[in-house]
């Protein structure tokens, strides 16, 4: 059983042995060109393709893509709503004070007391001047007005001056040394007029002076008016009783009053004006 297994092998070996020496080319290297090396296959079997053929198409190129807009498109603009012109608050036009009384027309501002006339005893250019004087011949300062325009006044103050006055059958003497003057109060009013007041007999205020210091102010007013030596002690002696400087035959008058005007020009710059207003006695 075993050499009729190997029996087949054994006859497979031998055919082998016997074609492998019947090539005279064996051990013999490879010729190009010869045709005793050249296997042909003529069995269509193995003569079929078996790898498909690769056919080279041309690639589709790709679409061109557009370079992608880097810029970043603008929103398109909103118009901005048109900013209001702030109104400028125009005041109207305040008309120049009119009628009797006295007008002073500064550069910057126009002050006008009604009802009053009054005397000057110098030439006053008020369009280049801070101030005016003046004396007063008739009508009343208190009780009365100021009134302004051009330009924007924003305060009216007013201070005064009394003086102490004798008088009796020896005549009048003007106590020259028992004067005061007040402080500055502001007027009341607003929309160019202020009120003067304060100035009646009853609220003035006068320098508290005491029975020496009035014979003294008696005295040095009699010498002023040149009186005699006589004269002026008789003065003195009618004044022997008095303790103060409201007491018969004393009394405080008004010797002037004096206004100060502040507020800003048409351009906006401030501006200060004085009046004074002497009351003749």
């Amino acid at each position: 059983m075993r050499i009729r297994k190997l029996l087949p092998a054994l006859l497979g070996i031998l055919v082998l042995q016997s074609c492998g020496e019947d090539n005279p080319n064996k051990g013999k290297p490879i010729v190009l060109g010869d045709s005793s090396t050249i296997v042909t296959e003529t069995d269509p079997t193995y003569l079929q393709d078996f790898v498909a053929d690769i056919k080279t198409q041309p690639q589709a190129q790709p679409a061109e893509q557009k370079p992608a807009d880097t810029a970043t498109k603008e929103a398109p603009k909103q118009e901005e709503p048109a900013k209001e012109t702030p109104k400028t608050t125009e005041q109207p036009k305040q008309e120049a004070p009119s009628g009797k009384g006295l007008t002073m027309a500064f550069k910057e501002v126009t002050v006008f007391i009604p009802n009053i006339s009054v005397r000057t005893y110098k030439q006053q250019d008020l369009t280049k001047a801070n101030g005016a004087s003046y004396e007063l011949s008739s009508g009343n300062i208190n009780g009365n007005q100021i009134k302004t325009s051009k330009g924007n006044v924003t305060r009216i103050s007013q201070r005064y001056q009394t003086i102490v006055v004798a008088k009796n059958e020896l005549g009048t003497l003007v106590l020259e040394s028992l004067s005061k003057m007040s402080d500055w109060q502001a007027l009341k009013g607003g929309s160019n007029s202020y009120n003067i007041s304060g100035l009646d007999a009853r609220n003035l205020d006068y320098i508290k002076a005491s029975p020496a210091s009035i014979k003294n102010a008696v005295s040095r007013a009699a010498r002023n008016k040149r009186m005699s030596r006589n004269a002026e002690q008789k003065w003195v002696n009618s004044v022997k009783n008095v303790r103060s400087a409201n007491q018969k035959p004393l009394s405080v008058v008004l010797r002037s009053v004096m206004w100060k005007v502040e507020g800003k020009d048409e351009k906006g710059k401030p501006f200060q004006k004085q009046i004074r207003m002497d009351i003749p006695l």
